[in-house]
């Protein structure tokens, strides 16, 4: 997990987060898992990633839409390194799967509490603001 500073309904707070980021132009979901991994905890997955679900967001203010966003979910079984925290990221641990829903705290955290609820069925899931 790692530990951002997000704005959240209008406030700046202190959330724990899976590492992740966009997807840049041109490149595969699993390049930008590795990358973002490598960027935000200083870790390289080794062999296949495990996709585990999709989630879509959407943020409005005022009544207006802001932007739509999604999120693809994998699961690294094997990794080189150590977690570390990147300058962008306030820290970063492991926490254990039974501690992960008294953690992620955050509005669009949601989906990924039901997904653990399932036991790890196929999940999908929208998030409005």
């Amino acid at each position: 997990m790692v530990q951002n500073r997000r704005r959240i309904a209008g406030e700046d707070v202190s959330t724990w987060d899976l590492p992740g980021g966009q997807v840049e132009p041109g490149e595969q979901l699993t390049e930008t898992l590795v990358r973002d991994l490598r960027e935000e905890v200083g870790l390289e997955p080794i062999g296949t990633a495990e996709f585990l679900f999709v989630q879509e967001g959407r943020r409005s203010h005022g009544g207006q839409l802001e932007f739509v966003w999604r999120s693809f979910f994998f699961r690294v079984h094997e990794w080189r390194g150590e977690p570390r925290a990147a300058a962008e990221v306030l820290d970063c641990r492991w926490i254990r799967r039974a501690e992960l829903p008294g953690v992620l705290t955050a509005p669009y955290h949601d989906s990924f509490r039901s997904w653990l609820g399932t036991g790890g069925s196929f999940f999908s899931s929208t998030w409005r603001d």
